[in-house]
């Protein structure tokens, strides 16, 4: 048995990959620990994993967004937080782990791990090229940052996000036909497919009858606290509420009071993926990578109104691309244009087309069986496997 540390923070689409990871090392017999902020403590613990804080770091997490709004506050408070790199040093003081995974995005924790002789891996969770392409809008906004807190951990400055993954191994959650920069990343970095967090089946019941032909059209957005997903959500409600569709809406961290609900429309907070996406037409998204590779998996075409940052519009564009969907404006499409564009994917056999030929990609890529696997044997090499990996 090896002993994994696995540092993550509270973000929408990581929380999910990190998740179906740790439970796939503990079924192969691992002893998992994670490690991140307070407001993980329950997730993690009920799913049945030791958890430690980064008390430093946790510390100066905002409690309530701050005037300048959630984005800038994360700079500080994870992905370049300074205080990862005392927590995560102490952490690894004692030398009680035989292997830690880092969420991509925390390049404190990832300064402090490369003083570190404990082998370690980076859980890349969305297409490398997508959520951090060279030269891109989080390489303008973060390497000054970046640089002064790898200085300060002892660490030469880089020259791009990428470069603070190459001393590890880099695990990308995503197949290379999703990566808009797939041809310039280092060959260290293994695509190794999505790593979903499997659920167990709900007690979902829906309202429409089992004869009900209607197309049925799955709309989710963000689970993030960083962008109000409100209008998203009405104008995409108002945008099918001629009852021609099934509507199936999963609301999240929205408050969904104040919502216009048409018709036999339904709202959520949540929905295993597993048990709507098979009877899909058409997902309508913010086109985060977790929501974008589910509705693919299951060859369903998308309508992507992706918010302005992280990958989300360049996994829309993406998807445009390979022929699988339309992106439209996220913050100003109208819900005659959402109207039309669900019409288009449904009515148009080329988009379930090419969203079913992304579906046996991602069914062939290697998975997160084998991302366990592939730790085991990163680990061992370093002369840090412990007894019961089974590769």
């Amino acid at each position: 048995m090896a002993r994994w540390l696995l540092l993550t923070w509270d973000g929408a689409g990581n929380q999910g990959p990190m998740t179906g990871l740790a439970r796939h090392l503990k079924a192969r017999g691992h002893e998992v620990t994670v490690a991140g902020y307070r407001w993980q403590r329950h997730r993690f613990s009920e799913a049945g994993f030791g958890f430690r804080p980064l008390p430093r770091a946790d510390a100066g997490y905002p409690a309530a967004p701050p005037p300048e709004g959630w984005l800038p506050a994360l700079v500080d408070a994870v992905w370049a937080c300074s205080a990862h790199v005392e927590d995560v040093s102490g952490l690894l003081a004692d030398g009680a782990y035989d292997g830690v995974v880092a969420d991509c995005l925390m390049f404190g924790a990832l300064a402090a791990l490369e003083a570190s002789p404990t082998p370690a891996a980076v859980l890349v969770h969305s297409a490398p090229g997508a959520l951090c392409p060279p030269g891109g809008p989080m390489d303008q906004m973060l390497l000054p940052v970046v640089n002064a807190v790898r200085g300060q951990a002892g660490q030469p400055p880089i020259g791009r996000l990428w470069d603070a993954w190459a001393p590890f191994l880099p695990l990308c959650t995503t197949i290379r036909d999703l990566d808009p920069f797939a041809d310039e990343a280092p060959p260290s970095f293994d695509f190794i497919g999505p790593v979903p967090d499997e659920q167990p089946p709900s007690d979902l019941r829906l309202p429409w009858p089992a004869d009900d032909a209607r197309p049925l059209v799955v709309a989710g957005f963000s689970t993030g606290p960083a962008w109000d997903q409100t209008s998203r959500i009405q104008r995409t409600l108002d945008a099918l509420a001629d009852g021609r569709h099934r509507v199936l809406v999963t609301s999240a961290m929205t408050d969904v009071a104040g919502l216009r609900v048409p018709g036999d429309a339904v709202v959520l907070p949540w929905v295993p993926h597993a048990e709507v996406l098979p009877h899909a037409a058409a997902v309508v998204t913010h086109a985060g990578h977790g929501t974008v590779t589910a509705a693919l998996a299951h060859g369903v075409p998308i309508i992507a109104l992706p918010n302005p940052a992280a990958d989300q519009p360049a996994l829309a564009r993406r998807t445009v691309e390979l022929g699988a969907g339309i992106a439209l404006d996220g913050e100003s499409a109208r819900p005659e244009e959402i109207a039309a564009a669900v019409r288009a994917v449904i009515e148009d056999p080329s988009y379930r087309a090419a969203a079913t030929a992304l579906a046996g990609r991602l069914r062939a890529a290697p998975g997160p069986a084998y991302a366990a696997e592939r730790l085991e044997r990163h680990a061992r090499a370093s002369g840090r496997g412990g007894a019961a990996s089974r590769a």
